[in-house]
């Protein structure tokens, strides 16, 4: 299958073609697959729990190590897996990762310790969920421009309908047949993954040579428009330095294929990716060619960037001005695409430190630390909390999961679906998205919070099963909101730099929070006090994020105090946001 091997090496600038549908529909079905089965096997993975620690005899501490590293490593190791999507392509990244994870699940099938299955599920399978997840993600949006948040909504209800669906299936099977098999059934589940990999058909870009005069003649020859559009393309070349250096404009492109006797050539203009970039903007032609790139993504700032574009403050500034941004899909110019970009550096530049200097990202990054401490263990020890704990069947701690999936899934299409808009709120309160997302998100997490440290009070099935399903709703918001509150922080310059130093923040927060849970179990006897400890971190993350708008008001005061005029407003960034 084409665009398997290193990307082509190409002069001038390469823009990608957004189809925004079409092929980009399979796509989006293979990575909801992706989700569906990774996240159903970490979500449900708590039915495995009581019958492991029968099984080897150990302690919820030891039990939970297993999780902490599944969860830690997937998404710790994101700035890697990243950096190995960018060198080799969506495609051929998650083949590899389902083909380690499936081997890592086949291999649980004959442990002979809780010991093994730390390595088999926790590390091995830690690493190939990593490597299937950031390009089921990166490739939604690379193929999505004005119906990303669409395609990203419907891609991550993946998680959601994975824990519905697989909670019960798992407690069958191991009624029926034993643990074993459990993950016997899932290594050709995973493996299926491999499959869905191979629908991230690498993308066209347009490759635009500045120096072809052949069309400058043919244009010549047609006319007072074909003059005037010429003087216009004069305006901005392709090696002029505002699209070197990414500015801030944005672009449509239309692409128009003409032939001639010659052969054909792709005519650019106006349209959805390259183009205007003023109200007079580039709108000549430039003979072109189309070429397949598996690789270089990283270079696309908005690869992250879960929300659409048309939401960015870049655009939305200038709606008339500018019809795509051209730094998002930035042009990568012929000393790019000279070299590959090394797999340190791409790591380099996603963990890079200096951004922690911002306080308001440092205070978003310790509180997705502790978002992720308290977010995995409640829903991990919920089941073994439902049958050790409150006395409940096997079956209906089972259905806790499933409700938990099923509200997680509304959540995600709710959050995602008001996270862009405005709110009817008295006072005109509502009529900032970017206010209401970073209300919405930090609401939810101090409600969340304060939910699982009341575990006292679900103790039947009925109480556990409503706990369970506002659990999911609420904590949706941290998956659906926290990329596009980046953007309203740091702009979309920084999203790559801030993604993967928060992928780290995260993976460190998952490997502490269980085993500190567990041991807490282990301490007590109960698993209330693992529920408060976990309520506690939520409340906080959620709380502390509440001072942003202030510590932004200060810093843009002081930035006034000492230039003695009122600063340019960096778009983008999260600036002036009355509480």
């Amino acid at each position: 299958m084409g665009g398997t091997g290193a990307a082509p090496k190409i002069t001038g600038n390469r823009i990608p073609i957004v189809p925004d549908g079409g092929w980009g529909w399979m796509v989006v079905l293979g990575s909801f697959l992706i989700h569906v089965i990774a996240d159903g096997f970490v979500y449900s993975f708590g039915i495995l729990v009581d019958v492991l620690q029968k099984e080897f005899k150990t302690d919820n501490a030891a039990a939970a190590l297993i999780i902490a590293l599944l969860t830690g490593l997937t998404l710790g190791s994101g700035p890697i897996a990243s950096a190995i999507t960018n060198k080799f392509g969506c495609r051929i990244a998650s083949i590899i990762g389902s083909c380690i994870a499936s081997v890592g699940c086949l291999a649980s099938y004959f442990a002979t310790s809780m010991g093994f299955i730390t390595f088999t599920v926790g590390i091995v399978m830690g690493i190939g969920f990593g490597l299937m997840y950031c390009p089921a993600i990166v490739i939604v949006t690379m193929y999505f421009e004005k119906r990303r948040a669409l395609a990203t909504g419907i891609t991550v209800c993946g998680a959601g309908v994975g824990s519905a669906l697989f909670g019960p299936i798992n407690e069958r099977v191991i009624k029926y047949f034993g643990w074993r098999a459990v993950f016997l059934s899932f290594t050709g589940v995973i493996l299926f993954c491999t499959l869905c990999g191979a629908t991230f058909r690498p993308l066209q870009f347009i490759s635009a040579d500045e120096k072809d005069e052949e069309d400058e003649e043919g244009e010549e020859k047609k006319g007072d428009e074909t003059e005037h559009t010429k003087e216009d393309a004069a305006l901005l070349t392709p090696n002029d330095p505002r699209i070197r250096t990414h500015s801030s404009s944005s672009s449509q492109i239309d692409r128009t294929g003409t032939n001639s006797a010659k052969g054909s050539k792709l005519s650019l203009r106006a349209a959805n990716s390259m183009g205007q970039v003023n109200g007079d903007g580039l709108r000549g032609r430039s003979r072109s060619g189309t070429v397949t790139s598996s690789t270089g993504y990283l270079q696309k700032k908005d690869v992250f960037y879960m929300g659409s574009i048309h939401n960015v403050s870049e655009f939305k500034e200038n709606p008339d001005k500018v019809r795509s941004i051209t730094s998002i899909h930035q042009a990568v110019t012929e000393e790019m695409a000279s070299r590959d970009e090394n797999i340190l550096e791409v790591i380099s530049r996603m963990l890079n430190l200096s951004l922690l200097t911002e306080v308001p990202f440092l205070l978003f990054a310790i509180s997705n630390l502790m978002t992720s401490v308290g977010f995995n263990s409640p829903l991990y020890f919920l089941p073994i909390h439902g049958e050790k704990g409150l006395g409940l069947t096997s079956t209906d701690a089972a259905l806790a999961i499933t409700t938990f999936g099923i509200t997680n899934t509304a959540g995600r299409l709710v959050f995602g679906l008001i996270g862009d808009r405005e709110l009817p709120l008295p006072y005109g309160w509502g009529k900032d998205p970017a206010r209401n997302r970073l209300w919405i998100y930090n609401l939810s997490l101090t409600f969340c919070g304060i939910l699982t440290a009341c575990s006292y009070f679900f103790n039947g099935f009925i109480q556990l099963c409503v706990y369970a399903g506002l659990f999911g709703f609420s904590i949706s918001s941290y998956v659906c909101l926290t990329s596009v509150i980046l953007v309203d922080l740091l702009g979309l310059e920084k999203l790559t730099n801030a993604f993967g130093l928060l992928l780290l923040f995260q993976g460190i927060g998952t490997v502490f929070g269980p085993p500190i849970s567990g041991y807490l179990a282990d301490l007590t006897g109960s698993y209330h006090p693992a529920f408060v400890f976990c309520g506690i971190n939520l409340a906080v993350s959620g709380l502390m994020l509440f001072t942003i708008p202030f510590l932004n008001k200060r810093k843009e005061n002081q930035q006034q105090k000492e230039q003695g005029v009122k600063p340019l407003v960096d778009h983008g960034k999260l600036t002036n946001l009355d509480l």
